[in-house]
């Protein structure tokens, strides 16, 4: 059977746990993280901190999926994309890894999208097309009213798959 690399979401500030047991299931997992200095009152300390905060990425077959989070504490589920567990390419993973050769450039930006904001879309078959947030749905679904050719389109997709062009401040 095929392996693919699955997004695996865990409680927060679980993740070095659940990349434990994983591990210790003989199964591949991929856990980027990456040198931040932490400030407390009385300290400073260089920790590792997850590239993608909540995220680990499960590399293997259906078995190995279903084994990865069964009886894994901490372990919440899969990222879904079309009702199916999503994938990640192999050149994504590579582009994380290259990316970790160089840990102290690296910043990783909270991008968040709202309501009404105008964004362009990144990914997929609609990729270039530009609308507005018209619904956020749960934390991955995000619905954009697309206007091309005189007809409005919603669109159902995750964050990862466009950019913000203009935030649309709301009063």
């Amino acid at each position: 059977m095929d392996k693919s690399w699955f997004v695996l979401r865990t409680k927060p500030r679980s993740e070095n746990k659940v990349y434990g047991q994983i591990l210790k299931k003989e199964i591949e997992v991929f856990y980027p993280v990456i040198p931040t200095i932490r400030i407390w009152s009385d300290r400073k300390k260089k920790v590792l901190m997850p590239m993608f905060p909540g995220y680990l990425f499960v590399y293997g077959d259906e078995e190995q999926r279903y084994s990865a989070i069964s009886n894994t504490v901490g372990a919440m589920g899969y990222l879904m994309y079309l009702k199916r567990p999503a994938k990640i390419t192999q050149t994504e993973i590579d582009n994380i890894k290259l990316s970790l050769k160089e840990p102290e450039r690296v910043r990783i930006d909270k991008f968040t999208i709202q309501k009404g904001d105008f964004v362009e879309i990144t990914s997929g078959p609609f990729t270039g097309l530009k609308g507005f947030v018209i619904e956020l749905r749960g934390t991955y679904k995000i619905v954009v009213n697309i206007i091309e050719l005189n007809t409005s389109i919603n669109i159902e997709l995750l964050q990862s798959e466009m950019k913000l062009i203009k935030h649309i401040e709301q009063l």
